[in-house]
């Protein structure tokens, strides 16, 4: 079933790169002399049709990668709910303090293509040894980067062979939004970094509320929320940060575990 969520979200791609190229064309069409050919009315018609369907399709093909991934999460780690544990390591300057926090998994049903994913990437073990490297006024944020204890080792490769380095679309549940102390997957398309939410992000996060992307309608996906650790949570957000540099750690924290709880 990865192989055919994989294929699924390849073809996905393929199918959003298409439609991409067939706009560029209209767009294109849209910008040649009125006097040599009216592109407004040359293609209105077989572009609304062509656009339709390709978006018929791309909602065909979310929703298949939704279904599989929905029966791969309850195949491989049960039916929920679905926890991970965290345990972080502060630098010394930091001084001694709770190191580890729990996190429980948005509902399958909600979003099991986003959820699947996090749950891949923590059951390979792919994020021991990243770090969170930002500390912003509305989110700390996690990377696939190494910290001082294993400087120059590659992270990010790990992901990338894994097949679970980013979502292959921006899924998102209106009954699963932003609020304080959920997690999101960051960027377009989303992850592998992904962010904690330390005010309500629910708007700014939500559908619409980033308006620099190429599809401002779209969201992060929010898929999980802090149910253990907040005076970990709390001891990460007051470690200084560098205002002027993306608001990073002065000395970033390392992720020394994640684990799935059984």
């Amino acid at each position: 079933m990865i192989k055919e969520e994989k294929r699924m979200a390849a073809e996905l791609a393929t199918v959003e790169e298409q439609r991409e190229s067939y706009l560029q064309e209209v767009r294109d069409l849209a910008s040649v002399d009125e006097g040599n050919i009216k592109a407004e009315s040359l293609g209105d018609n077989i572009s609304k049709e062509r656009e339709e369907a390709m978006k018929k399709k791309i909602e065909l093909l979310k929703y298949s990668i939704q279904n599989i991934s929905r029966r791969e999460v309850l195949d491989r780690f049960g039916k929920g709910p679905h926890k991970v544990e965290m345990k972080l390591d502060f630098p010394e300057s930091a001084g001694p303090g709770p190191d580890t926090f729990v996190i429980q998994l948005a509902p399958v049903q909600e979003m099991p293509h986003t959820v699947h994913t996090f749950l891949e990437q923590v059951y390979l073990g792919l994020w021991n040894g990243c770090s969170f490297f930002r500390n912003a006024p509305h989110v700390m944020q996690a990377t696939p980067r190494a910290y001082s204890k294993n400087i120059g080792e590659d992270k990010e490769s790990a992901f990338v062979d894994s097949g679970y380095f980013h979502l292959a679309f921006q899924e998102y549940s209106e009954n699963y939004p932003h609020k304080k102390y959920t997690l999101g997957f960051a960027g377009r398309p989303a992850g592998p970094d992904f962010y904690i939410n330390v005010w309500d992000n629910s708007q700014a996060h939500g559908p619409g509320g980033q308006k620099h992307h190429d599809l401002p309608s779209e969201a992060d996906p929010c898929f999980g929320r802090i149910v253990e650790g907040l005076d970990t949570i709390e001891r990460l957000q007051n470690l200084p940060s560098n205002r002027k540099s993306f608001h990073r750690f002065v000395e970033p924290v390392g992720i020394m575990s994640a684990q799935i709880i059984w």
